[in-house]
């Protein structure tokens, strides 16, 4: 009877929160993943590129003079079960200047843009505290000289933080969080469109409706023009769940749908990735049963 009890008290949930997408996956935990974070993976092309912490040659993460963790880019040969194997930075990192993750690329694998840190500490004036804020490049790949003409973006500035880039499918948009002036919570998802991959337009929030009172993080926009992101919104499996929301739909009142699990969990979720057959991807999460930092999955059955 008690069983039965769980089983109509779910139902009826379902239906209060009725915004749940109601879309399952096969969901794996990665051999990779160590007591250190491995998160972000984005496949390009025939590789795979994600963020982990820069550590010494003995497999030690390495930590700033305030005692938090440098990280840098990896990538490795993609695999059809997803799994990352052959790992190796993309850049030599130098130490106390930048750190690098959260990355998106040009459909041709000549840009990326990533999350990184000013090196100059900036007051944060809505907070009102001095912090090395997050900014976002971008660089460029020539052949022969690999990762080169890295370049802040012209919106960024050292008094606010700016992360989490993500380029729509033609390129012509980038998403991306900031906690600017207008920002309705901790952190909100804003847009600017791109040209060419130089110039850039005026920044845009995105619409109430997709941006909440509390934080949102990590946006990705798949090829049939669906923009995921992560919240720790109200109505949540617990703690950071992963997003839907269909750039397409002409309905104007549009709430973001949240996944079902096993894609969320009552852990944090976040850094969704759809590859191209939108039927497998990847995940970075803090669930149990994982290796202790944020876990790398893979996903499938989508």
């Amino acid at each position: 009877m008690k069983f039965k009890v769980q089983i109509i008290l779910l139902f009826l949930l379902s239906l209060t929160y009725g915004f749940s997408q109601g879309k399952t996956a096969d969901v794996k935990k990665l051999a990779i993943n160590t007591k250190l974070d491995h998160f972000a993976a984005r496949v390009v092309g025939d590789k795979v590129f994600f963020s982990h912490n820069l550590t010494t040659k003995r497999g030690r993460a390495i930590k700033d003079k305030y005692g938090g963790f440098y990280y840098t880019m990896y990538e490795a040969p993609a695999s059809d079960d997803g799994e990352i194997k052959n790992e190796k930075p993309i850049v030599k990192t130098e130490l106390g200047r930048f750190n690098m993750s959260s990355s998106t690329f040009s459909k041709d694998g000549k840009y990326i843009y990533f999350t990184t840190n000013h090196i100059d500490k900036g007051t944060n004036k809505l907070k009102g505290i001095e912090t090395y804020n997050l900014q976002i490049k971008r660089a460029e790949y020539v052949e022969g000289k690999g990762w080169t003409n890295f370049e802040v973006l012209p919106f960024c500035d050292p008094d606010h933080n700016f992360a989490h880039p993500a380029l729509s499918p033609d390129g012509l948009t980038l998403y991306f969080i900031a906690d600017i002036k207008g920002t309705k919570g901790k952190s909100d998802l804003y847009k600017v469109s791109v040209s060419n991959h130089k110039t850039y337009g005026d920044v845009t929030k995105l619409n109430d409706n997709i941006n909440s009172s509390r934080t949102e993080i990590f946006p990705f926009i798949s090829i049939d023009n669906k923009l995921y992101f992560s919240s720790d919104r109200r109505g949540g499996k617990g703690g950071l769940d992963v997003y839907s929301y269909d750039l397409e739909s002409s309905v104007d009142e549009q709430k973001p749908k949240s996944l079902d699990m096993p894609i969320n969990s009552r852990g944090d979720d976040f850094s969704f990735f759809l590859n191209e057959d939108l039927t497998t991807g990847y995940l970075s999460s803090r669930r149990l049963k994982g290796e202790g930092g944020d876990d790398l999955y893979y996903f499938f059955k989508f």
